[in-house]
């Protein structure tokens, strides 16, 4: 039990485990008898009470008006997560199925693949898989080649890390000679490849007012060009978003939610747009993500959670896989369960032969 990140004492973070644990095996308020009862912690209830009551008092526990027991909180959820829950190791069938899924897509067919991982996902979680590749604005840039059109456009023609190209024309306030282009691209190409069009512009617009007495052409040209693509860029596009087993969702929600609750949901899980940027987001760490209930600030997923891990190709992380679940579930599983996946997909995209130590 390592219980650091809230800096709980192990006598407490003994009775937040253990009210966790019997609320997502129950799914019922918890009481400190119960927790005297079926846990050996040499405490009375009185004094499992009392901690029950300091765990409420500090926003790990809340106790609905109805009952005399505690359910667990976003706080007390990420505690749990982050800190006591048990990571055990995967079972064969679960990594030989996820390597499965994974190795045996042929070349070229990167969305069959992503599609196949999140349904394996669904079937050992009971819950909904998620694979998804960022945003092509969100993307890191892998190569830009700029060339010369008539009446003062210019067409970029961008290569993400994942694959993907897209043409975009961008108007310029003057007329660029093919030479001067082909310096930009190779400027950019060289300084930027690896990053996405707005943290390009952000690290030009740095470099312009570190240096304002003598800013090189060059530089204010591929200001004036990044500036440009990002505003023509949709940064909330959807990117590429495979789902399965949203069913398990409304099927273990149906009692608690209303019509027009599941339908709202049901909304949310297809247009998929708000699940793209909840994936963006975990591009930015290299570890398991968390997203508990309210922290989404997406009103229909508020009592679920989504797990994620980012995987990479050959030139940074490119995409996620998560799972979407009820906040009363088995994090040490499911975390496990995405971090292999992730690392498999990246083994898989970057040609990699050997398989991180963990």
């Amino acid at each position: 039990m390592r219980a650091q990140t809230f800096n709980l004492d192990h006598r407490t973070a003994q009775v937040l485990k253990a009210a966790i644990e019997s609320y997502i095996e129950k799914a019922e308020p918890v009481a400190a008898r119960s927790i005297s009862r079926n846990y050996a912690f040499n405490l009375s209830p009185a004094s499992i009470r009392n901690v029950m009551a300091d765990l409420e008092d500090a926003g790990f526990l809340s106790k609905p008006h109805t009952s005399a027991g505690r359910v667990p909180s976003d706080k007390g959820y990420r505690c749990y997560a982050e800190d006591l829950a048990t990571h055990r190791g995967l079972g064969v069938a679960e990594t030989e199925r996820i390597r499965k899924v994974t190795f045996c897509s042929e070349a070229g067919e990167l969305k069959e693949m992503l599609s196949s991982v999140s349904h394996a996902l669904s079937e050992f979680t009971s819950q909904a898989g998620l694979v998804g590749l960022s945003s092509f604005a969100s993307a890191p840039v892998k190569k830009v080649k700029f060339v010369n059109m008539e009446d003062n456009l210019v067409l970029a023609v961008i290569i993400s890390t994942g694959g993907e190209m897209r043409n975009q024309l961008v108007r310029t306030d003057e007329h660029f000679k093919q030479d001067d282009l082909d310096k930009l691209s190779n400027y950019f190409n060289d300084r930027f490849s690896g990053l996405a069009l707005e943290p390009i512009r952000k690290k030009l617009l740095a470099e312009i007012k570190k240096e304002r007495a003598r800013v090189d052409s060059l530089v204010a040209m591929a200001l004036a060009m990044a500036t440009g693509l990002a505003e023509k860029s949709d940064v909330n596009e959807e990117g590429s978003i495979f789902m399965d087993g949203a069913s398990n969702l409304i099927d273990q929600h149906s009692a608690k939610l209303s019509m027009s609750e599941i339908k709202a949901l049901l909304k949310t899980l297809d247009e998929k747009k708000k699940l793209a940027l909840l994936l963006n987001e975990c591009l930015k760490s290299k570890n398991v993500n968390l997203i508990i209930g309210a922290e989404s600030e997406i009103e229909e997923l508020k009592d679920f959670s989504l797990i994620t891990h980012s995987f990479s190709g050959t030139e940074g992380a490119i995409g996620a896989v998560g799972v979407i679940g009820p906040r009363p579930m088995d994090y040490g599983k499911i975390m496990a369960l995405v971090a292999y996946a992730a690392e498999q997909i990246s083994i898989k995209l970057t040609g990699c032969n050997e398989e991180i130590t963990r």
